[in-house]
C-alpha cells in the first residue's frame, strides 16, 4: 500500500465509498469502464469512466454524462490504513 504523499496530487483527497455498486476490494476494481463514488464533504459524488493502471495507482478518466468530453483524471490509490482514495493529479504546467 501506498500512502498520499507518493501520489502527486494537486489538491484533497476523497474517501471512495464503491466501485461498481461494492465496495472496493484491490485496485484491480478500477481497471476498465465502471462507476465509482467518493464521499465528499458529506455527500456521495458518483463518477462515470475508465481506470488504467499506473504504477502502483489507478489513473480513473471521468466521462462526462451530458457532452463527449471527458473530465478532469481522477487518481485512485490505497493509503495506509487500508482504505481506498480518489485525488486529482497536479496541473500541468
Amino acid at each position: 500500500m501506498i500512502d498520499d504523499e507518493e501520489v502527486d496530487t494537486s489538491g484533497p483527497s476523497y474517501r471512495v465509498t464503491e466501485v461498481a455498486g461494492r465496495p472496493p476490494v484491490s485496485l484491480e476494481d478500477f481497471i476498465g469502464a465502471t462507476t465509482v463514488t467518493v464521499e465528499k464533504h458529506g455527500h456521495a459524488d458518483f463518477l462515470i469512466g475508465t481506470g488504467v493502471k499506473d504504477g502502483r495507482a489507478v489513473l480513473f478518466h471521468e466521462k462526462e454524462t451530458r457532452s463527449a468530453r471527458d473530465s478532469d483524471p481522477v487518481w485512485i490509490f490505497t493509503d495506509l490504513g487500508g482504505g481506498v482514495i480518489a485525488a486529482q493529479p497536479p496541473v500541468p504546467d
